[in-house]
Protein backbone atom coordinates (compact mmCIF):
# COMPACT_ATOMS: atom_id res chain seq x y z
CA UNK A 1 0.00 0.00 0.00
CA UNK A 2 0.95 3.41 -1.22
CA UNK A 3 2.03 5.88 1.63
CA UNK A 4 0.57 9.11 1.42
CA UNK A 5 3.15 12.17 1.17
CA UNK A 6 0.89 14.33 2.53
CA UNK A 7 -0.39 13.85 6.04
CA UNK A 8 -3.09 16.52 5.53
CA UNK A 9 -4.06 17.46 1.65
CA UNK A 10 -3.20 20.88 0.70
CA UNK A 11 -6.01 22.88 -0.75
CA UNK A 12 -7.15 26.63 -1.48
CA UNK A 13 -8.86 28.40 1.09
CA UNK A 14 -12.13 28.67 -0.65
CA UNK A 15 -13.26 31.50 1.21
CA UNK A 16 -10.72 34.16 0.08
CA UNK A 17 -10.69 32.96 -3.36
CA UNK A 18 -14.73 32.97 -3.91
CA UNK A 19 -14.88 36.52 -1.87
CA UNK A 20 -11.93 37.55 -4.61
CA UNK A 21 -13.66 35.97 -7.65
CA UNK A 22 -17.35 37.28 -6.44
CA UNK A 23 -15.37 40.80 -6.35
CA UNK A 24 -13.73 40.55 -9.67
CA UNK A 25 -17.15 39.36 -11.66
CA UNK A 26 -18.96 42.09 -9.56
CA UNK A 27 -15.92 44.80 -11.18
CA UNK A 28 -17.62 42.99 -14.61
CA UNK A 29 -20.83 43.44 -14.67
CA UNK A 30 -20.41 46.88 -13.66
CA UNK A 31 -17.58 47.96 -16.14
CA UNK A 32 -19.60 46.72 -18.65
CA UNK A 33 -22.65 48.77 -17.19
CA UNK A 34 -20.95 52.10 -17.23
CA UNK A 35 -18.78 52.01 -20.40
CA UNK A 36 -21.15 49.96 -23.27
CA UNK A 37 -22.09 51.73 -26.04
CA UNK A 38 -19.77 54.84 -24.86
CA UNK A 39 -16.48 55.90 -26.01
CA UNK A 40 -15.27 53.52 -23.49
CA UNK A 41 -17.24 50.79 -25.04
CA UNK A 42 -15.16 47.35 -24.75
CA UNK A 43 -13.41 48.12 -21.61
CA UNK A 44 -15.15 45.36 -19.86
CA UNK A 45 -13.48 42.70 -22.01
CA UNK A 46 -10.46 44.14 -21.07
CA UNK A 47 -11.17 43.63 -17.82
CA UNK A 48 -12.34 40.19 -18.24
CA UNK A 49 -9.10 39.50 -20.05
CA UNK A 50 -7.11 41.22 -16.75
CA UNK A 51 -8.83 39.22 -14.21
CA UNK A 52 -7.81 36.27 -15.72
CA UNK A 53 -4.19 37.10 -16.30
CA UNK A 54 -4.33 38.27 -12.17
CA UNK A 55 -5.82 34.62 -11.84
CA UNK A 56 -2.97 33.25 -13.77
CA UNK A 57 -0.68 35.28 -11.68
CA UNK A 58 -2.16 33.88 -8.13
CA UNK A 59 -2.23 29.92 -9.33
CA UNK A 60 1.40 30.55 -9.81
CA UNK A 61 2.17 32.54 -6.78
CA UNK A 62 0.31 29.56 -4.67
CA UNK A 63 2.33 26.81 -6.96
CA UNK A 64 5.62 29.10 -6.00
CA UNK A 65 6.71 28.26 -2.38
CA UNK A 66 6.95 31.87 -1.00
CA UNK A 67 9.57 31.41 0.93
CA UNK A 68 11.35 31.16 -1.83
CA UNK A 69 10.66 34.53 -3.11
CA UNK A 70 10.95 35.60 0.75
CA UNK A 71 14.49 35.07 0.30
CA UNK A 72 15.02 36.69 -3.02
CA UNK A 73 12.99 39.60 -1.65
CA UNK A 74 15.39 42.19 -2.16
CA UNK A 75 15.98 41.40 -5.31
CA UNK A 76 12.59 41.51 -6.31
CA UNK A 77 12.19 44.85 -4.64
CA UNK A 78 15.42 46.73 -6.44
CA UNK A 79 14.21 45.47 -10.18
CA UNK A 80 10.80 46.81 -9.39
CA UNK A 81 12.23 49.80 -8.34
CA UNK A 82 13.81 50.37 -11.81
CA UNK A 83 10.74 51.11 -13.49
CA UNK A 84 9.73 53.77 -11.24
CA UNK A 85 13.33 55.60 -11.78
CA UNK A 86 12.68 55.72 -15.33
CA UNK A 87 9.19 57.12 -15.11
CA UNK A 88 10.61 60.31 -13.35
CA UNK A 89 12.91 61.17 -16.22
CA UNK A 90 11.33 58.98 -19.66
CA UNK A 91 7.75 58.87 -18.84
CA UNK A 92 5.11 59.81 -20.68
CA UNK A 93 2.39 62.06 -18.66
CA UNK A 94 -0.94 60.53 -18.97
CA UNK A 95 -4.00 62.25 -16.58
CA UNK A 96 -1.11 64.64 -14.94
CA UNK A 97 1.10 62.10 -13.91
CA UNK A 98 3.97 59.83 -14.90
CA UNK A 99 2.65 56.26 -13.54
CA UNK A 100 2.08 54.09 -16.53
CA UNK A 101 4.72 52.70 -18.81
CA UNK A 102 3.08 52.25 -22.61
CA UNK A 103 3.66 49.84 -25.17
CA UNK A 104 1.15 50.40 -27.85
CA UNK A 105 -2.31 50.09 -27.13
CA UNK A 106 -0.80 48.04 -23.37
CA UNK A 107 -0.48 50.36 -20.29
CA UNK A 108 0.99 49.12 -16.66
CA UNK A 109 1.60 50.95 -13.62
CA UNK A 110 4.72 49.05 -12.07
CA UNK A 111 3.99 50.60 -8.62
CA UNK A 112 1.30 48.38 -8.30
CA UNK A 113 3.29 45.70 -8.63
CA UNK A 114 6.21 47.53 -6.14
CA UNK A 115 3.63 47.46 -3.55
CA UNK A 116 3.36 43.63 -3.55
CA UNK A 117 7.80 43.40 -3.60
CA UNK A 118 7.63 46.03 -0.39
CA UNK A 119 5.47 43.68 1.00
CA UNK A 120 7.67 40.80 0.10
CA UNK A 121 10.32 42.42 1.97
CA UNK A 122 9.14 43.48 4.87
CA UNK A 123 7.58 40.00 5.73
CA UNK A 124 11.38 39.11 5.07
CA UNK A 125 13.04 41.43 7.63
CA UNK A 126 10.53 40.39 10.29
CA UNK A 127 10.75 36.65 9.50
CA UNK A 128 14.39 36.42 11.20
CA UNK A 129 13.50 39.01 14.01
CA UNK A 130 12.68 38.12 17.44
CA UNK A 131 12.32 41.63 18.81
CA UNK A 132 9.53 42.28 21.27
CA UNK A 133 9.68 45.91 20.74
CA UNK A 134 11.14 47.34 17.76
CA UNK A 135 15.17 49.14 17.57
CA UNK A 136 16.18 51.87 16.67
CA UNK A 137 17.50 50.22 13.64
CA UNK A 138 14.84 47.78 12.30
CA UNK A 139 12.28 51.28 12.47
CA UNK A 140 15.31 52.70 10.16
CA UNK A 141 15.18 50.18 7.78
CA UNK A 142 11.22 49.59 7.39
CA UNK A 143 11.03 53.36 6.87
CA UNK A 144 13.81 53.38 4.27
CA UNK A 145 12.08 50.26 2.40
CA UNK A 146 8.77 51.95 2.37
CA UNK A 147 9.84 55.45 1.34
CA UNK A 148 11.97 54.63 -1.14
CA UNK A 149 9.04 54.04 -3.30
CA UNK A 150 6.52 56.12 -1.88
CA UNK A 151 8.90 58.68 -2.59
CA UNK A 152 9.37 58.25 -5.96
CA UNK A 153 5.62 57.95 -7.09
CA UNK A 154 4.88 60.72 -4.82
CA UNK A 155 7.19 62.57 -7.53
CA UNK A 156 5.50 61.46 -10.68
CA UNK A 157 3.60 63.30 -9.13
CA UNK A 158 0.86 60.53 -7.79
CA UNK A 159 -0.13 61.10 -4.27
CA UNK A 160 -2.71 58.90 -4.38
CA UNK A 161 -1.24 56.25 -5.53
CA UNK A 162 1.97 56.93 -3.52
CA UNK A 163 -0.10 57.14 -0.12
CA UNK A 164 -1.43 53.45 -0.49
CA UNK A 165 2.27 52.66 0.15
CA UNK A 166 1.99 54.18 3.73
CA UNK A 167 -0.71 51.22 5.39
CA UNK A 168 2.36 49.33 5.00
CA UNK A 169 4.32 51.24 7.24
CA UNK A 170 1.67 51.55 9.97
CA UNK A 171 1.17 47.41 9.38
CA UNK A 172 4.97 47.17 10.25
CA UNK A 173 5.60 49.70 12.80
CA UNK A 174 2.09 48.56 14.85
CA UNK A 175 2.65 44.76 14.71
CA UNK A 176 6.65 45.43 14.86
CA UNK A 177 6.05 46.54 18.43
CA UNK A 178 6.98 49.95 18.43
CA UNK A 179 7.30 51.86 21.40
CA UNK A 180 4.11 54.22 22.50
CA UNK A 181 6.76 57.56 22.68
CA UNK A 182 8.36 56.79 19.18
CA UNK A 183 4.70 56.88 17.69
CA UNK A 184 4.33 60.06 19.20
CA UNK A 185 7.62 61.04 17.07
CA UNK A 186 5.97 59.70 14.59
CA UNK A 187 2.79 61.62 14.37
CA UNK A 188 4.54 64.73 14.51
CA UNK A 189 7.03 64.00 12.27
CA UNK A 190 4.00 63.00 9.65
CA UNK A 191 2.08 66.50 10.31
CA UNK A 192 5.32 68.09 9.62
CA UNK A 193 6.43 66.42 6.61
CA UNK A 194 2.31 67.16 5.67
CA UNK A 195 2.62 70.20 5.83
CA UNK A 196 5.86 70.77 3.78
CA UNK A 197 4.30 68.29 1.09
CA UNK A 198 1.82 70.94 0.50
CA UNK A 199 4.25 73.04 -1.53
CA UNK A 200 5.32 70.40 -3.84
CA UNK A 201 1.61 68.88 -5.29
CA UNK A 202 0.14 70.09 -8.13
CA UNK A 203 -2.22 72.72 -8.76
CA UNK A 204 -5.02 69.74 -9.39
CA UNK A 205 -3.99 67.72 -5.88
CA UNK A 206 -4.59 71.14 -3.46
CA UNK A 207 -7.83 72.14 -5.81
CA UNK A 208 -8.88 68.35 -4.70
CA UNK A 209 -7.94 68.91 -0.97
CA UNK A 210 -9.75 72.49 -0.78
CA UNK A 211 -12.72 70.70 -2.43
CA UNK A 212 -13.16 68.39 0.27
CA UNK A 213 -12.63 71.13 3.20
CA UNK A 214 -15.09 73.24 1.39
CA UNK A 215 -17.37 70.95 -1.06
CA UNK A 216 -19.62 74.07 -2.20
CA UNK A 217 -16.53 76.12 -3.16
CA UNK A 218 -16.56 74.58 -6.97
CA UNK A 219 -19.79 72.39 -7.22
CA UNK A 220 -18.94 72.64 -11.52
CA UNK A 221 -15.41 72.17 -11.10
CA UNK A 222 -12.55 70.67 -9.00
CA UNK A 223 -16.10 69.33 -6.68
CA UNK A 224 -18.56 68.33 -9.59
CA UNK A 225 -17.07 64.56 -9.20
CA UNK A 226 -17.81 64.50 -5.23
CA UNK A 227 -20.92 65.87 -5.64
CA UNK A 228 -22.33 63.83 -8.28
CA UNK A 229 -21.37 60.39 -7.05
CA UNK A 230 -23.35 61.51 -3.40
CA UNK A 231 -26.52 62.33 -6.00
CA UNK A 232 -26.20 58.88 -7.50
CA UNK A 233 -25.69 57.31 -3.88
CA UNK A 234 -28.65 58.75 -2.92
CA UNK A 235 -31.06 58.30 -5.60
CA UNK A 236 -30.10 53.99 -5.28
CA UNK A 237 -31.91 54.28 -2.28
CA UNK A 238 -32.47 50.38 -0.59
CA UNK A 239 -32.64 48.36 -3.64
CA UNK A 240 -30.72 50.33 -6.17
CA UNK A 241 -32.97 51.08 -9.48
CA UNK A 242 -31.81 48.33 -11.63
CA UNK A 243 -28.86 46.97 -13.22
CA UNK A 244 -27.98 49.40 -16.32
CA UNK A 245 -30.93 51.80 -15.33
CA UNK A 246 -28.93 54.12 -12.90
CA UNK A 247 -29.51 57.97 -14.42
CA UNK A 248 -25.84 59.42 -13.22
CA UNK A 249 -23.83 56.26 -14.68
CA UNK A 250 -26.38 55.63 -18.40
CA UNK A 251 -26.02 59.48 -19.02
CA UNK A 252 -22.56 59.58 -18.39
CA UNK A 253 -23.20 62.56 -15.20
CA UNK A 254 -20.63 60.79 -13.45
CA UNK A 255 -16.76 60.95 -14.15
CA UNK A 256 -14.35 57.83 -14.24
CA UNK A 257 -17.26 56.30 -12.77
CA UNK A 258 -15.75 52.65 -13.92
CA UNK A 259 -12.60 53.50 -12.43
CA UNK A 260 -12.20 55.75 -9.03
CA UNK A 261 -16.14 55.73 -8.60
CA UNK A 262 -17.68 52.12 -9.69
CA UNK A 263 -18.48 52.10 -5.85
CA UNK A 264 -21.13 55.20 -6.41
CA UNK A 265 -22.34 53.39 -9.73
CA UNK A 266 -23.29 50.48 -7.79
CA UNK A 267 -24.80 52.17 -4.97
CA UNK A 268 -27.57 53.59 -8.10
CA UNK A 269 -27.76 50.40 -9.57
CA UNK A 270 -27.91 48.17 -6.81
CA UNK A 271 -28.63 50.29 -3.92
CA UNK A 272 -27.92 50.45 -0.54
CA UNK A 273 -28.05 46.41 -0.45
CA UNK A 274 -25.58 46.08 -3.18
CA UNK A 275 -22.88 48.32 -1.56
CA UNK A 276 -23.41 45.81 1.36
CA UNK A 277 -22.32 42.81 -0.32
CA UNK A 278 -19.61 44.40 -1.98
CA UNK A 279 -18.20 45.33 1.56
CA UNK A 280 -19.58 42.06 2.87
CA UNK A 281 -16.85 40.50 0.32
CA UNK A 282 -14.19 42.43 1.41
CA UNK A 283 -14.99 42.01 5.05
CA UNK A 284 -15.44 37.73 4.13
CA UNK A 285 -11.96 38.25 2.51
CA UNK A 286 -9.71 40.28 4.97
CA UNK A 287 -11.03 38.59 8.06
CA UNK A 288 -10.74 35.21 6.61
CA UNK A 289 -7.45 36.13 5.67
CA UNK A 290 -6.56 37.87 9.14
CA UNK A 291 -7.36 34.36 10.59
CA UNK A 292 -4.79 32.49 8.33
CA UNK A 293 -1.99 34.90 9.67
CA UNK A 294 -3.14 33.56 12.95
CA UNK A 295 -2.02 29.92 12.61
CA UNK A 296 0.73 30.80 9.75
CA UNK A 297 3.98 28.54 10.07
CA UNK A 298 6.18 31.42 10.40
CA UNK A 299 7.15 34.66 11.09
CA UNK A 300 7.15 35.86 7.31
CA UNK A 301 4.26 34.60 6.29
CA UNK A 302 2.14 36.06 9.11
CA UNK A 303 3.39 39.32 8.26
CA UNK A 304 2.93 39.09 4.47
CA UNK A 305 -0.70 38.53 4.57
CA UNK A 306 -0.91 41.44 7.08
CA UNK A 307 1.01 43.30 4.78
CA UNK A 308 -1.26 42.46 1.48
CA UNK A 309 -4.50 42.80 4.07
CA UNK A 310 -3.34 46.38 4.81
CA UNK A 311 -3.08 47.49 1.58
CA UNK A 312 -6.32 46.09 0.50
CA UNK A 313 -8.41 47.25 3.39
CA UNK A 314 -6.41 50.74 3.07
CA UNK A 315 -7.63 50.94 -0.62
CA UNK A 316 -11.08 50.22 0.21
CA UNK A 317 -11.67 52.15 3.54
CA UNK A 318 -10.22 55.35 1.22
CA UNK A 319 -12.20 54.94 -2.02
CA UNK A 320 -15.37 54.14 -0.04
CA UNK A 321 -14.90 57.66 1.60
CA UNK A 322 -14.14 59.05 -1.03
CA UNK A 323 -17.43 58.44 -3.02
CA UNK A 324 -19.48 59.99 0.31
CA UNK A 325 -17.00 63.23 0.30
CA UNK A 326 -15.42 62.07 3.73
CA UNK A 327 -12.24 62.00 2.21
CA UNK A 328 -10.28 63.96 -0.54
CA UNK A 329 -10.50 62.68 -4.05
CA UNK A 330 -7.02 60.25 -4.33
CA UNK A 331 -7.71 58.21 -7.74
CA UNK A 332 -7.53 55.25 -5.35
CA UNK A 333 -9.19 52.35 -6.84
CA UNK A 334 -11.64 49.63 -5.23
CA UNK A 335 -9.66 46.53 -5.56
CA UNK A 336 -10.77 44.46 -8.24
CA UNK A 337 -14.10 45.63 -8.71
CA UNK A 338 -12.74 49.18 -10.54
CA UNK A 339 -10.88 48.79 -14.19
CA UNK A 340 -7.70 48.63 -13.95
CA UNK A 341 -5.66 46.20 -14.96
CA UNK A 342 -2.46 46.62 -13.02
CA UNK A 343 -4.53 46.96 -10.00
CA UNK A 344 -6.38 43.85 -10.75
CA UNK A 345 -3.94 41.85 -11.68
CA UNK A 346 -1.58 42.61 -8.36
CA UNK A 347 -4.77 42.20 -6.15
CA UNK A 348 -4.98 38.59 -7.77
CA UNK A 349 -0.93 38.41 -6.93
CA UNK A 350 -1.35 39.41 -3.58
CA UNK A 351 -4.30 37.37 -2.73
CA UNK A 352 -2.27 34.34 -4.10
CA UNK A 353 0.17 35.64 -1.56
CA UNK A 354 -2.24 34.76 0.89
CA UNK A 355 -2.87 31.58 -0.60
CA UNK A 356 0.09 30.17 -0.82
CA UNK A 357 0.76 30.85 3.07
CA UNK A 358 -2.20 28.83 4.13
CA UNK A 359 -0.98 26.02 1.22
CA UNK A 360 1.92 25.69 3.01
CA UNK A 361 1.30 25.70 6.26
CA UNK A 362 2.03 22.24 7.38
CA UNK A 363 5.57 21.05 7.49
CA UNK A 364 5.64 18.52 4.81
CA UNK A 365 4.12 21.16 2.53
Amino acid sequence: MMRRVFPIPRRLDLIVLGCGISLAVLGILFVSSTTEGGRFSGLATRQTIWVLVGLGAMFAAVLFDYRVLLKFSFVIYCVTLIPLVYLLFFGQRIANVKSWIRVGSFQFQPAELTKVATALLLAYLFESSDETRMKLATVAKVGTIVMIPFLLVFLQPDAGLAATFLPLLGMALFFGGLPARAWIALVLAIALLAGIGWFVLADYQKARIGTFLNPEADVLGSGYQVRQSKIAVGSGGFAGKGFRSGTQSQLRFLPVQHTDFILAVIAEEWGFLGVCLVLALFAGLLLRAMSLARVARDRGGVFLILAICSMLFFSVVVNASMMIGLLPTTGIPLPLVSYGGSSVATSFLGIGLILAVEYRRFANA
